[in-house]
C-alpha cells in the first residue's frame, strides 16, 4: 500500500520575534540564545526544503536542543499536515475514474488514522501496565519461566550446510528475519482478530525477503511509521547523551498515566549491536573471549535451534507461539511508550525475560525516532539488515566532522596470507564433509569461492617472491581492484564476482563454514585435552575478513585500491582493500532520505563535504549554516605567534623538528606562558614521535625542570586504559597547586577529541605547529591523486586550487580545529588559544578556522606583544579566575 504524503509547504515562516520563536520550537527555556534560534530555524527550512544541510555549532552552544527541536517541530508540523493533505493515488490508478480514486485515498486514510490510533492505544496500555509494575516496588519478581527450551547437548553438522537454493526465484531467508517473523506476524493477527477478519498472519515486512519491492506489501500488514528521523552519532554514549536531551523537551518528557493530553512524546527506539543489547550472559562471555563475530555466530546459533533439538534455544528468544508473539509485541509497547535510552531498552529485556537486540529491531519500524551508531547507519548492507528504510525520512548525523573518514572506515577492509590460508583450509574441510549433500548452485558457488582463495594465495605468493628478488624484507606496492583480480592468475577473469557477491550475502556461506571450523577445532582440543581459547575467534575472523575482502573485490570501479604490503620473515603478505571515494556509499542516503543535516561543534573547512560526499548534488540542494559562539568576544584570545622569545621562527616542519635551537626556544615560550596563564594550560603537538624528541632535548638542557618549577606537568599516554588516570591526576594538581597543571597532548589521540577541557582545565590551549599528515604515505598519495582526478573535469579558467593539496590542508585543519576547541564549553567558560606556527596566517591557513576563533584571532610577528596581550586578557579575569 503506498503511503507517500503529498505535503503543501506552510504558507507562512516563523516568526522573528525570539520568544515567539522559542515557543514554536518548543524549546524547553522561557528564552533561546540568539544563535540558537537562527540554528533551528535553518535547520527546519533545510528539512522542509529537503536539502542536505551542514551546520556548525560549537560545543556549549546548545546543539543537541536545538537539533531536537527544529526536527520534531517539522516532523510534528508534517503530522499536522499530513491528516489534512491528500495522499498520492495508487499505482494504476490512473485509468480509474476520478471518484473511485478519491474512495481508494479515503479509505486508506482512515484506515492509517485507525491503525495509529491502535498503536497509541496499545502504547498507552503498556504505559498503564508500566506504572502498576513499578508501584510493585517490594514484590520479588520470579524469574520468568524457560520457553521453548530442548535438551542441552552439542547439535548435528548438518546445521551448517548450507541451504538449498534450487528452488527457482526464491532468495534464501536472512536468520534475523526468520526469527522476527513471528513476533512481527502475531501483532496482524491480533489486528484482525479484534476486528473479526480471522487469525490468519500476514507475512510480515521484516520477515520477507529484502528483495521484495515496498509496493508488493501485503495491503493488510501494518504500515511503517514514516517520515522518521534517524539520527546517528560515533560513540554510544554521544547517543546515550542525546536521548537525555530529547528527555529534557516535551517531544521526550515522561507521561502520567493520569495525563489526558499526551502532548508530542515522540516514539523512540535505540539500535545498537549485540555486544551492547544481549543480555545471554554465555553469549556476551564468549563475545568478550573470542570476539564480536564470534558472539554473532552463537547468537545466529541459539537462533535456529527449536524445542526438541540437541542444542538448546536462547531462552530469551520468545518461541514461535501465542506465547511468544504476545511477548514480543507486550516488549515493543513498552519500549515506545517512553523515550529510553539502551541500558533502559536493555533492562526492559531482563525484566521481560526477552531480548532487547531483537525486540528493539522490532519496534523500530512503528518508531517516529531511531537513533543508532555511524556503522548501522552508513553501511547499505547494515541498513539492509535492520530494514532500516530511510527513504522519505530526515537524517541526522551529529560530530559529523569524522563523516568522511568513517566512511571509509568501514568500507574498508584488510586481511593477511595468514587470512587467506586459514579459509582455504575451511573450505576444503567443508567440502569434504558436505559435498555429497549440497544442492543447486551452492557447490559450484563454493567451488568458484575456493579458486578465489587459490588466486588470492597465488597472487600473495608472487610478491613474496618479488621481495626475496629484490632483497628487501618489505616492499609495498599499490593496485587497482581489476588489476588484482588479473593478477590472480587462472581463469578467475570468468568469475562473475557479482553473482558471487549475492550468492554470499543469500547463502551466509561464511558464517557456516566458520562455524563448521570452530566446531572442529573445538573438537580436536577436547580430544587433545586441551582448552583451545582462540580456536573459534581465529575460525570466525579468517572467514569472514576474506569474504569482506572478496566483496569489496567485485566492486571494480576505480573507487578503491588495493594496498600490498610484505613484512618479516617468515614473510606475512597484508591486503588492504581503500575505498577511495565515500560519496557513492553516503548519494545512496542523500537520494533516499527526505533530508540530511551533518553537524558538529566544528565542522571548518566545509569544502570537503561538498566536493568529496555530495560532488553531484545540485547546489540548490546544498545548504551550510556556521553558529557564532554564546560566549563574549572579550571572552576568548586568539593568538597567532610568528617566533619564540629569542627570535627564532616558528615554522615546525617536519625536517625542522629535531632543530635544537627551534626547541629550546619552543622551551622558553612555554615558561613564559606559564608565568602567566592561571591553572590548566594544554599544549598539543603532532604527534607521539615529536613529543618524545621535544623531552628528550629538555632533559638534556634542564628545560623541563623549568616547565616542572612553573606547573605540575602530564603527559598524554599511549595506551588508552590509562587516559582516565592521568585526566584524574591532572585535575587534582590545578586544583592543589598554587601555580596549576601543564598537559602535554598529540594531536589526533584520545585527548583531542571527546574530552571536554571547560574552566580550569585549559585556560590556555598552545597548538605547536601544523599535524599535516605523513605525506608519503601510499594511502594518502592515493587519495591525494584520487581527488585530483576527480577536479579534472573542471575547467581551467575556474581556477580550483590543486584538488589533493587542498585535501592535504583540510585534514590538518581538521585536526587542529578539534583539538582547540576543547576549551570552550560554556558561556561562562573564557580561555586563550595560541598557534605557534607563523603558517597559520596564511589567508587561505586562517580561513580554515572555524568563524567563531576567526574573529577573535590577533598575529603576532614578535613575541613580546604576544605576552603584554595574553597578561592583559587574564588580568581582565582575575575576578571570575579565582
Amino acid at each position: 500500500m503506498d503511503q507517500t504524503l503529498v505535503l503543501e509547504t506552510p504558507g507562512q515562516g516563523l516568526s522573528d520575534d525570539e520568544e515567539t520563536v522559542s515557543r514554536q520550537f518548543h524549546f524547553p527555556f522561557p528564552r533561546a540564545y540568539k544563535i540558537q534560534l537562527d540554528l533551528m530555524q535553518a535547520i527546519f527550512r533545510a528539512i522542509e526544503d529537503g536539502k542536505v544541510g551542514i551546520f556548525e555549532s560549537p560545543t556549549g552552544t546548545g546543539k543537541s536542543l536545538s537539533l531536537i527541536c527544529a526536527a520534531f517541530t517539522w516532523l510534528q508540523l508534517n503530522t499536522e499536515r499530513a491528516s489534512k493533505g491528500a495522499l498520492a493515488p495508487t499505482k494504476g490508478s490512473e485509468t480509474e475514474p476520478d471518484w473511485v480514486v478519491e474512495h481508494d485515498i479515503e479509505r486508506r486514510r482512515q484506515e492509517l488514522a485507525r491503525q495509529e490510533e491502535e498503536l497509541n492505544d496499545r502504547i498507552r496500555k503498556a504505559r498503564q501496565r508500566m506504572a502498576k509494575d513499578r508501584a510493585r516496588v517490594k514484590k520479588a519478581a520470579a524469574p520468568r519461566k524457560r520457553l521453548a527450551r530442548g535438551e542441552s547437548g552439542s547439535e548435528s553438522d548438518d546445521a551448517f550446510l548450507v541451504e538449498d537454493d534450487s528452488t527457482s526465484g526464491q532468495p534464501a531467508k536472512d536468520d534475523d528475519a526468520a526469527f522476527l517473523s513471528p513476533e512481527v506476524r502475531a501483532l496482524m493477527a491480533q489486528m484482525e482478530a479484534r476486528s473479526g477478519g480471522g487469525t490468519n498472519a500476514v507475512k510480515p515486512y521484516y520477515a520477507r525477503p529484502r528483495h521484495v519491492a515496498k509496493e508488493d506489501e501485503d495491503e493488510d500488514e501494518e504500515p511503517e511509521t514514516t517520515p522518521k528521523i534517524f539520527y546517528a552519532s560515533r560513540t554510544h554514549s554521544q547517543l546515550s547523551q542525546f536521548v537525555a536531551e530529547l528527555k529534557k523537551t516535551e517531544f521526550g518528557r515522561h507521561i502520567s498515566v493520569d495525563d489526558e493530553e499526551e502532548g508530542a512524546q515522540v516514539r523512540s527506539v535505540s539500535l545498537g549491536s549485540r555486544k551492547q543489547m544481549c543480555i545471554n550472559e554465555k553469549v556476551q562471555a564468549l563475545g568478550q573471549r573470542a570476539g564480536a563475530e564470534a558472539m554473532n555466530e552463537r547468537c545466529q546459533e541459539l537462533m535456529k535451534a527449536k524445542a526438541g533439538s540437541k542444542s538448546n534455544r536462547c531462552e530469551f528468544l520468545p518461541p514461535s507461539d501465542e506465547t511468544g508473539h504476545a511477548l514480543m509485541l507486550d516488549y515493543r509497547d513498552r519500549a515506545l511508550a517512553e523515550v529510553q535510552d539502551i541500558e533502559e531498552l536493555v533492562e526492559l529485556g531482563k525484566e521481560m525475560h526477552t531480548c532487547p537486540y531483537f525486540g528493539a529491531r522490532t519496534s523500530a519500524r512503528q518508531a517516529q525516532l531511531v537513533t543508532l551508531p555511524y556503522n548501522l547507519l552508513l553501511n547499505q548492507h547494515a541498513r539492509s539488515s535492520l530494514n532500516a528504510e530511510v527513504a522519505g525520512s530526515v537524517v541526522i548525523i551529529d560530530e559529523a566532522h569524522n563523516l568522511i573518514d568513517t566512511i571509509l572506515s568501514i568500507h574498508s577492509i584488510a586481511i593477511t596470507s595468514d587470512h587467506i590460508d586459514r579459509a582455504r583450509k575451511q573450505i576444503e574441510e567443508y567440502l569434504r564433509r558436505f559435498s555429497s549433500k549440497l544442492r543447486g548452485s551452492n557447490e559450484m558457488n563454493l567451488r568458484r569461492l575456493q579458486k578465489i582463495l587459490e588466486g588470492l594465495a597465488t597472487f600473495c605468493k608472487a610478491l613474496c617472491t618479488k621481495a626475496s628478488s629484490v632483497r628487501r624484507s618489505a616492499i609495498e606496492e599499490i593496485f587497482t581492484a581489476a588489476a588484482v583480480v588479473g593478477k590472480m592468475g587462472g581463469t578467475l577473469d570468468q568469475i562473475n564476482l557479482v553473482e558471487l557477491e549475492y550468492w554470499l550475502r543469500d547463502s551466509q556461506i561464511a558464517r557456516k563454514v566458520a562455524g563448521y571450523a570452530e566446531k572442529r577445532e573445538m573438537r580436536e582440543a577436547a580430544s587433545n585435552g586441551t582448552r583451545e581459547k582462540s580456536a573459534g575467534q581465529s575460525a570466525v575472523s579468517a572467514m569472514h575478513s576474506v569474504e569482506t575482502f572478496i566483496l569489496s573485490l567485485a566492486n571494480k570501479k576505480d573507487d578503491g585500491r588495493v594496498l600490498c604490503s610484505v613484512r618479516g620473515d617468515p614473510p606475512l603478505v597484508t591486503l588492504k582493500y581503500q575505498l577511495l571515494n565515500p560519496a557513492e556509499a553516503f548519494m545512496d542516503i542523500v537520494d533516499q532520505a527526505k533530508a540530511v543535516i551533518l553537524a558538529g561543534g566544528t565542522m571548518a573547512p566545509l569544502s570537503d563535504f561538498k566536493t568529496q560526499l555530495v560532488p553531484t548534488l545540485p547546489l540548490e540542494r546544498f545548504a551550510s549554516f556556521s553558529c557564532g559562539h554564546i560566549i563574549p568576544r572579550e571572552n576568548l584570545l586568539g593568538a597567532v605567534v610568528h617566533c619564540g622569545p629569542k627570535g627564532t621562527p616558528f615554522e615546525f616542519r617536519f625536517e625542522s623538528r629535531a632543530d635544537t635551537k627551534l626547541l629550546d626556544d619552543l622551551a622558553n615560550c612555554l615558561v613564559n606562558y606559564a608565568n602567566i596563564v592561571p591553572h590548566g594550560l594544554v599544549v598539543f603537538l603532532p604527534s607521539y614521535a615529536f613529543l618524545d624528541t621535544v623531552l628528550a632535548r629538555w632533559k638534556e638542557t634542564a628545560a623541563l625542570k623549568r616547565l616542572e618549577g612553573k606547573k605540575s606537568l602530564f603527559y598524554e599516554p599511549r595506551s588508552t586504559t590509562e587516559v582516565d588516570g592521568v585526566l584524574r591526576d591532572y585535575t587534582r594538581a590545578i586544583d592543589s597547586n598554587a601555580g596549576g597543571a601543564m598537559l602535554f597532548a598529540v594531536v589526533g589521540a584520545k585527548l583531542s577529541e571527546g574530552i571536554n577541557f571547560s574552566d580550569r582545565l585549559a585556560r590556555a590551549v598552545v597548538m605547536v605547529g601544523m599535524p599535516f599528515a605523513n605525506a608519503q604515505s601510499p594511502e594518502l598519495a592515493e587519495r591525494m591523486s584520487y581527488v585530483r582526478k576527480l577536479a579534472g573535469a573542471v575547467p581551467q579558467a575556474a581556477r580550483q586550487p590543486d584538488a589533493g593539496q587542498e585535501l592535504y590542508v583540510n585534514l590538518c585543519m581538521k585536526a587542529v580545529n578539534q583539538s582547540i576547541g576543547r576549551a570552550i564549553r560554556h558561556r561562562g567558560d573564557f580561555a586563550a588559544l595560541i598557534l605557534l606556527d607563523r603558517r597559520y596566517d596564511r589567508p587561505d591557513i586562517r580561513a580554515k578556522l572555524p568563524a567563531w576563533i576567526q574573529e577573535g584571532t590577533r598575529s603576532f610577528p614578535a613575541f613580546g606583544p604576544s605576552i603584554a596581550a595574553l597578561s592583559q586578557f587574564f588580568r581582565g579575569k582575575k575576578g571570575i579566575v579565582l
